[in-house]
């Protein structure tokens, strides 16, 4: 499902070199390390969204970075969920705009029976139609799970999810993942530096 080469990233003043990686499909790895130890550029450069200075990402038959700018925008939609540490939410829509606007950009079309699904299994369905400046923190972040999810990927990341968390909503968004990777068939990767995650989880790679 999962497979990376030979990767590292060059910044100005120091270089981040990542162990090769196998991780199948439907499988829940736990990324862990210190803050500052490369875990946000690592979920980057596998989601896409950063090209590695060096190496190789692998989905299925499909090498990453060989694709066009306009063909790993269409294959990210189509096939990588990612939960980030801030909702990035586009204020002046709704939530089920912003919904509407994952599946145009994967080029799917707009299903509202879906976002519908989504919502109501995420108990924000009441938020349909509110704006992200009326959402609390834990509803804002479900929103963004649902984004994540919305297209059923086939592979789901989430970058820190627990950090700003109470352990009672820390456990309740975990749990939350899981079982939504679970539903969908999706492989599950979690990023953090949460130790009270840990137990969760039985694939770890560690940074």
């Amino acid at each position: 499902m999962l497979t990376t080469k030979s990767l590292s990233h060059h910044y100005a003043s120091e270089t981040l070199s990542f162990p090769d990686l196998h991780i199948r499909k439907g499988e829940q790895w736990l990324v862990l390390g210190e803050s500052g130890s490369g875990k946000t550029t690592l979920l980057h450069i596998l989601t896409g969204i950063k090209k590695p200075s060096s190496g190789s990402v692998f989905i299925g038959e499909t090498e990453l970075y060989k694709l066009s700018n306009s063909a790993l925008d269409q294959f990210r939609g189509r096939n990588i969920g990612v939960v980030f540490q801030q909702p990035h939410l586009i204020k002046s829509l709704t939530v089920k705009e912003n919904l509407f606007l994952v599946q145009t950009f994967s080029a799917f079309k707009n299903d509202e029976q879906r976002i519908t699904e989504v919502l109501t299994d995420l108990d924000i369905i009441q938020k349909m139609n509110s704006y992200p400046s009326t959402l609390s923190q834990g509803q804002l972040q479900r929103a963004s799970i649902a984004r994540a999810v919305l297209n059923k990927p086939a592979l789901l990341f989430a970058d820190e999810p627990t950090s700003s968390l109470d352990n009672k909503n820390a456990n309740a968004v975990i749990d939350l993942l899981l079982r939504l990777s679970d539903a969908d068939g999706a492989t599950l990767i979690v990023s953090t530096h949460d130790e009270r995650v840990k137990e969760a989880f039985s694939k770890e790679y560690i940074l």
